[in-house]
C-alpha cells in the first residue's frame, strides 16, 4: 500500500496540534508544503512535429501530477529543428507557459544524448575538435634486422620497441623521418608498437565533441550552451536553475584520447609517458600497474578539466548549478565509463547519480556519486531515475520504491524519465497522467519527493564509517581490447569486492559509510585527531571512527602511510580480502609491504572466527584483516572495534535485497538531527530501532506531511553510550522520517 494517510497509533496526537505546532516552525511548514523546486523535474521528451497546443496541454498535465518543472529534451526526427529559430521560439512558448504556473525548467544541454553533438553541428562545423581515438599498430620483429616502415596515420602519440622477454623498451622515435621509421633492431624477440591518435567514430547518430580538450569544448560551448545564453539569458537564476549533461564519458570508446596527453602527462609526473604506452594494452614487466595508473590518471584528470569544468564555468557565470552525468557512474569498472568519478565531479555543481536500466541495477555504486558531493561539500545531489525500466515491472509501487532507495543513498533532486510528447513512448516507463499504471498516484508522488528533496538537501551528513575507493587497484588492472571486456563497466578482478562491501553496509550491516578517494585522503581537507579520520568541510563535516579497506594489489605508498597515521593515532582499520602488495609509485613495493606489515602485524596468526587476525597499537588503534567477505564476518569485524553505532536496529525478517531493502541515511540541519528510514520490501517491518544521543523525537510524514510526536521513548545505555529508543513500524514500500532535537 502506497499512500500512508497515517502511522501507527502510538505516533499520533491530534490534527489540531499538528497544525498549531506546525505554524510557528517555518522549516515544518517548507516540508509540509514543499515548494517548485524540490518536486520531480522529469525528462521531457519530445519528437515528431511539435503542435504548441499540444506542448500547452501537456504542461498543463505536468502541473495537475504535482511536478515543480520539466527538463525540456529534445529528440532526433523532432520539428521545429534543433538549435533553429522556430525551436528557440518554441522553447520560449515553453517557458512562458511555466513561468505563469509557477513551474521551473532545467535545460538540456544537446538532443537526445550523448551530450557533445550539438544535432549534428559539432562535427559539421568543427571536425578537428571532435572526439580521439588511440589506435595501436604492432609489427613483430626478429633482431638483429633493419626494420623499416612507414607510420601510421594519425597524429603519432608513441613509437616503442619493446623485447618481448626482458620487456626492455626503446623509444624509437627518433628513427622516424619523413613519416618512414627505420631501425636497426638488437638481437632478440621485438615489438615494434605506433600508438596514433585519430578521429573517432560514434555509436550514435553524430560525432561528439573532444571532451578531453578545452579548446574543442570551447567550440562546443559555442553552439549550444552559448545560443541558450543568447535567448534565455533573462530566465536563469529563477525559472531555470539548472543545466543537464547527459552520458559524457567513454561508453563503447575505451580508447578515448587527445592530442595533448603527453604534454598533460609531463605537467603532472615531470617525465615522458612515451615508454609507458605498451602497458595500456599489455604486460610491461614489473612497472605495469604504476604505468597504468599514471596514465589513466592523466585521461582522468583531462576528463574532469575539459567537459564537466567548461560547463561548471558557464553556469557558474549565468548564477546556474551544472548537473549530470557519465556513462556507468555506478558500475564497478569506472576506466572505460567516466575514468574516476571524483575527479569527474570536481567542478560540476550538482553531482548527479543515474539509478536506470532496471530495478536495483548499480545500487550498490550510487554512494560513490554523493560521496564525491560530500568530499566538495555540494548540499545537492541529482538523480535520473527509471529509464529504461520495462513497463512490465514498472507501477506505483516501483515507482515509490527507487525513490526511497535514492533519497536512502544521497539525492536530494529528481529527475524521472520521463514524459513523452503526445505518448510515443521510445524508452519505458511513461512518467505521465497517462500511464494508467500510474493513475491518481502522482500528485501524492509529487509531494512526497518535494517533502524528502527539502528534507535531504544540504547539512551535514553523519557516518562513521569511510571506505576507501580502490581506483589505483582497478587502474592498474584495466586494459585495452581486453578480450576478457565483454560488458563496458564490469571488467574487474575476480577479488573486486568495494561494491559488494557497499551493498553489504547499506542493505544488510545498516551501517551508513562514505566513500573516500586515496588520493584526496591526502590533501589537508582531512585531518586525523581523537582516533578519527575527519572530512574538514564547512558544511558537511564528517567524523569516521573506521576505515575499511577493501580488497586491493595496487596502492599508493603515500595513501598507505596516510592509513597507518590514523591507525597509530587510535583509528580503526578493516582490510577485507586482497592486501596491497605492488605500489603505484613505481619501484616502491617494499615500502608498501613494509607499511602492510606494521599496520596489520602478522596475518597468518589467526585468534578469532572467519581467519579474523587483529593487531593493536598502545594508543587503542585497531587493526582488523578479514580474509574473505561474508556478512557474518563483516559484521563481526566490525563489532571487533567496539566503536559506538550511530543507528541500531532491533530484530528484523528476512529480507532478500532483490526485492527491496531497509535502508537510511541520517542527517543534521537546522539544528535538528534527521533519519529517513525507507522499506522498499514487501515485507512488514517491526523493530526497535536505537538513535544514538538522548534525543525528543517527532515523527515527520513524508506522504501527507503530518508531523506527530514519537511516544513511548526509552533512553537506554548501550556500550557506555546513550541512545533514544523507540519502537519503528514500516508497511512494505514504506518510509519515514524520524526528527531528533
Amino acid at each position: 500500500m502506497i499512500m500512508k494517510s497515517l502511522k501507527k497509533q502510538i505516533f499520533l496526537y491530534s490534527s489540531l496540534f499538528v497544525f498549531t505546532s506546525c505554524t510557528t516552525d517555518s522549516f515544518k511548514k517548507g516540508f509540509q508544503s514543499p515548494s517548485a523546486e524540490y518536486r520531480p523535474m522529469p525528462f521531457w521528451h519530445v519528437k515528431g512535429d511539435v503542435e504548441k497546443s499540444e506542448i500547452m496541454k501537456q504542461i498543463a498535465e505536468a502541473d495537475s501530477a504535482g511536478f515543480g518543472g520539466v527538463t525540456f529534451l529534445p529528440i532526433y526526427g523532432m520539428t521545429p529543428e534543433f538549435l533553429g529559430d522556430e525551436y528557440f521560439s518554441l522553447y520560449s512558448d515553453v517557458l512562458s507557459d511555466l513561468e505563469k504556473r509557477g513551474m521551473k525548467a532545467v535545460l538540456y544541454d544537446d538532443i537526445s544524448f550523448p551530450s557533445g553533438t550539438a544535432g549534428g553541428e559539432m562535427e559539421r562545423k568543427f571536425p578537428d575538435y571532435t572526439r580521439k581515438r588511440l589506435d595501436r599498430t604492432v609489427y613483430e620483429v626478429n633482431g638483429p634486422h633493419t626494420f623499416t616502415s612507414d607510420v601510421p596515420s594519425g597524429v603519432l602519440m608513441s613509437a616503442v620497441a619493446m623485447n618481448e622477454y626482458s620487456k626492455e623498451r626503446i623509444d624509437i622515435s627518433k628513427y622516424i623521418s619523413d613519416g618512414k621509421l627505420k631501425w636497426q633492431a638488437p638481437q632478440g624477440k621485438w615489438k615494434v608498437m605506433f600508438f596514433n591518435a585519430v578521429k573517432d567514430g560514434t555509436h550514435k547518430k553524430y560525432l561528439v565533441v573532444d571532451l578531453l580538450d578545452s579548446l574543442s569544448m570551447s567550440k562546443f560551448m559555442t553552439l549550444t550552451y552559448d545560443k541558450y545564453e543568447e535567448n534565455f539569458k533573462k530566465y536563469f537564476g529563477n525559472l531555470i536553475n539548472y543545466s543537464f549533461f547527459d552520458d559524457v564519458g567513454f561508453f563503447r570508446a575505451e580508447r578515448t584520447w587527445t592530442l595533448a596527453f603527453n604534454e598533460k602527462f609531463e605537467q603532472l609526473y615531470g617525465y615522458s609517458p612515451v615508454l609507458l604506452y605498451p602497458a595500456l594494452w599489455e604486460n610491461i614487466g614489473p612497472e605495469t600497474e604504476s604505468a597504468r595508473v599514471a596514465l589513466f590518471n592523466t585521461r582522468a584528470e583531462l576528463l574532469a578539466e575539459g567537459f564537466p569544468k567548461t560547463v561548471a564555468r558557464w553556469a557558474d557565470k549565468n548564477g546556474l548549478k551544472s548537473t549530470g552525468h557519465p556513462p556507468g557512474n555506478y558500475n564497478p569498472m569506472p576506466v572505460d565509463m567516466n575514468a574516476d568519478i571524483f575527479r569527474f565531479y570536481r567542478y560540476t555543481q550538482m553531482p548527479l547519480m543515474d539509478a536506470i536500466i532496471g530495478y536495483g541495477y548499480g545500487r550498490d555504486g550510487h554512494k560513490l556519486v554523493s560521496s564525491a558531493a560530500d568530499y566538495y561539500d555540494r548540499p545537492m545531489v541529482g538523480a535520473e531515475i527509471y529509464g529504461a525500466i520495462k513497463d512490465k515491472v514498472f507501477d506505483a509501487d516501483m515507482m515509490f520504491r527507487i525513490a526511497m532507495e535514492t533519497f536512502a543513498r544521497g539525492a536530494n533532486f529528481i529527475v524521472p524519465h520521463g514524459m513523452w510528447y503526445k505518448d510515443k513512448v521510445g524508452i519505458p516507463p511513461l512518467i505521465s497522467i497517462h500511464n494508467p499504471k500510474l493513475e491518481g498516484k502522482l500528485p501524492e508522488y509529487s509531494e512526497y519527493i518535494g517533502r524528502m528533496s527539502y528534507i535531504l538537501r544540504g547539512g551535514r551528513r553523519v557516518a562513521d564509517i569511510a571506505l576507501l575507493y580502490p581506483i589505483s587497484d582497478l587502474q592498474g588492472f584495466f586494459r585495452f581490447q581486453a578480450k576478457e571486456n565483454i560488458r563496458p563497466g564490469h571488467w574487474i578482478s575476480d577479488y573486486t569486492n568495494y561494491n559488494r562491501i557497499s551493498e553489504m553496509l547499506t542493505e544488510d550491516i545498516h551501517c551508513d559509510f562514505t566513500f573516500v578517494h586515496p588520493e584526496l585522503l591526502l590533501t589537508d581537507k582531512y585531518s586525523i585527531s581523537d582516533g578519527k579520520l575527519k572530512l574538514m568541510n564547512t558544511e558537511n563535516y564528517q567524523d569516521y571512527e573506521i576505515l575499511i579497506m577493501p580488497a586491493q594489489k595496487v596502492m599508493s605508498v603515500e595513501t598507505l602511510s596516510k592509513v597507518k597515521d590514523f591507525y597509530d593515532a587510535g583509528g580503526k582499520i578493516i582490510a577485507v580480502g586482497k592486501l596491497p602488495s605492488v605500489s603505484s609509485e613505481n619501484g616502491k613495493d617494499n615500502e608498501l609491504s613494509k607499511l602492510i606489515e606494521e599496520i596489520f602485524g602478522n596475518i597468518s596468526q589467526s585468534s578469532h572466527e572467519y581467519g579474523i587476525s587483529v593487531n593493536d597499537n598502545s594508543n587503542n588503534g585497531k587493526a582488523v584483516f578479514l580474509p574473505e567477505l561474508t556478512f557474518d564476518g563483516l559484521n563481526y569485524a566490525l563489532e571487533l572495534t567496539n566503536t559506538v553505532k550511530d543507528v541500531i536496529l532491533g530484530t528484523l525478517p528476512d529480507l532478500n535485497s532483490s526485492e527491496g531493502c531497509l535502508s537510511y541515511i541520517h542527517k543534521n540541519k537546522e539544528g535538528r538531527d534527521f533519519y529517513f528510514f525507507a522499506n522498499s520490501t514487501d515485507k512488514h517491518i517491526d523493530t526497535e530501532v536505537s538513535l544514538r544521543g538522548k534525543m525528543t523525537l517527532e515523527l515527520w510524514n513524508p506522504y501527507t506531511g503530518e508531523i506527530t510526536p514519537v511516544s513511548d521513548v526509552l533512553y537506554k545505555e548501550k556500550n557506555g553510550q546513550i541512545y533514544s529508543c523507540f519502537n519503528l513500524e514500516l508497511d512494505s514500500i514504506d518510509s519515514v522520517v524520524i526528527v531528533g532535537k
